[in-house]
């Protein structure tokens, strides 16, 4: 699977032939990834896509309008990661909580390993979590 600009999402069962997927928005695309049964990409307005297929996608609220750039799941969590430190999390995919970063800088990209959430932002951020991304 693939994303990218105006809301497009591309899937391949072969890696050969590629299928461009309806998403419903025209916004850019940036991250897509995939944690219990569910692929979770997010967006430049704030929001999320869901899809338990990758054929069909769900438009979801973050509580955020920032642009959203980094996703994972890991640890039964997923974190989306963005704009003026934005940082959400959420068990399934749909219901989104707000975490505090303590940072107003732009957040590029989140992974996990290790027990760990790791995002890394602009001017050299580097945060940390080992309790699901709350603190």
């Amino acid at each position: 699977m693939t994303v990218g600009k105006s809301g497009i999402i591309l899937t391949s069962s072969d890696g050969n032939s590629w299928d461009n997927r309806t998403t419903g928005t025209t916004g850019n695309l940036w991250s897509v990834n995939y944690g219990n049964n569910t692929f979770v990409v997010v967006s430049d307005t704030g929001k999320v896509l869901t899809s338990t297929d990758g054929t069909s996608w769900t438009t979801r609220s973050t509580g955020s309008s920032v642009r959203l750039f980094g996703s994972t799941y890991g640890n039964n969590t997923f974190v989306v990661v963005g704009d003026l430190g934005t940082i959400r999390t959420s068990l399934d995919g749909i219901t989104w909580t707000s975490r505090v970063s303590g940072t107003s800088i732009l957040l590029n990209e989140v992974t996990y390993g290790n027990d760990t959430f790791v995002v890394v932002g602009r001017s050299g951020t580097i945060l940390n979590s080992t309790d699901n991304g709350t603190t």
